[in-house]
């Protein structure tokens, strides 16, 4: 399934909108850019953590920010290694692997490094996570610490897909569907919550995340209105009567983000205000970056409710050639 959730465009902030200033014509100085969210939650198995390097020079930024080796360290270049801390005082450390990955060409070069886990029964939620980067050339250390976005689940209602139906539609118009999680017990302070519309075209699998706006952790709803559903799916959905498509059911997908990267999201945030000053915000120790957690929770399946069916199907509804 596609994994798209809390914040990935946090990622883009570290290197696009960092309000850090470098004097091109001072001595090198060697700056470790971090950005890593350990996740113990559903299907996140593997843990990914960015680590590439700020860069100086006296050619123009743009045009060095194309070279792989302005942003990424050697391969083999740095240790990473990331430590348990358990309440007796217990630790525990696994290292991590070099993972050379393509990314979308963009304004900076294409190939980054990331540096991976398999999370088997390392992330637990009464323990402390210290991450740990040392340069095996210049001796430079970098780290941070964190503690776990845990234990989030929705009410009991969506706990079981027999229990709940979407109704987008009902009665000759639109209607609204509630999300809730006022029995969950984490500790995050902040939500993203994703509708993964699951779907057939031309005997095709195909999906669409419909995604909600964040909230803070003084909510426990999101309600979902039925026009905003609907014309998600014509501005996402071609017309086209030669394909012809199945509805298959609705995956909840709750990203919990922890209260760093609560902050690190406010102050990235635009500045719309008549003071432009904004605080910086880092909790990595002799770099900058964000490493922190989060938490994903994934039930699958939930169906559309009769009325909302017929209302996909309908010509003079959706009008997408839903069958």
């Amino acid at each position: 399934m596609k994994k798209i959730y809390l914040l990935l465009s946090v990622f883009v902030v570290i290197f696009t909108s960092c309000e850090t200033d470098f004097d091109v014509n001072a001595n090198w100085e060697e700056v470790t850019v971090v950005y890593g969210l350990l996740d113990s939650g559903t299907g996140e198995e593997t843990q990914q953590i960015k680590i590439s390097k700020a860069f100086l020079g006296k050619m123009d930024a743009m045009q060095m920010a194309q070279y792989a080796d302005s942003i990424n360290f050697d391969e083999g270049e740095l240790s990473v290694k990331v430590i348990r801390i358990k309440n007796n005082g217990i630790t525990d450390t696994i290292a991590l692997d070099e993972v050379p990955t393509l990314r979308d060409p963009g304004v900076f070069n294409d190939s980054i490094m990331i540096y991976t886990f398999v999370n088997d029964n390392f992330l637990i939620s009464n323990s402390e996570y210290e991450l740990l980067i040392k340069n095996n050339i210049t001796g430079n250390q970098v780290s941070s610490r964190t503690n776990l976005v845990s234990n989030f689940d929705f009410d009991n209602v969506f706990r079981n897909t027999k229990a709940f139906q979407f109704g987008f539609y009902n009665n000759g118009d639109y209607s609204i569907s509630t999300i809730t999680w006022d029995d969950s017990n984490d500790n995050g302070e902040i939500y993203q919550l994703d509708l993964v519309i699951n779907y057939i075209e031309n005997s095709e699998p195909k999906e669409l995340v419909f995604s909600q706006d964040l909230i803070d952790d003084k909510e426990t709803k999101i309600s979902i209105e039925g026009e905003r559903f609907y014309n998600f799916l014509r501005q996402e959905i071609e017309k086209d009567n030669s394909k012809e498509r199945y509805f298959i059911g609705i995956d909840l997908v709750m990203t919990v983000g922890s209260e760093e990267l609560y902050t690190y999201i406010k102050v990235n945030t635009p500045i719309t205000g008549i003071v432009q000053e904004r605080p910086d915000f880092t909790n990595i120790n002799n770099g900058i970056g964000l490493f922190s957690s989060r938490y994903t929770k994934i039930r699958y399946g939930f169906p559309l409710t009769s009325s909302s069916i017929d209302f996909l199907k309908s010509s003079d509804g959706l009008d997408r050639n839903f069958k």
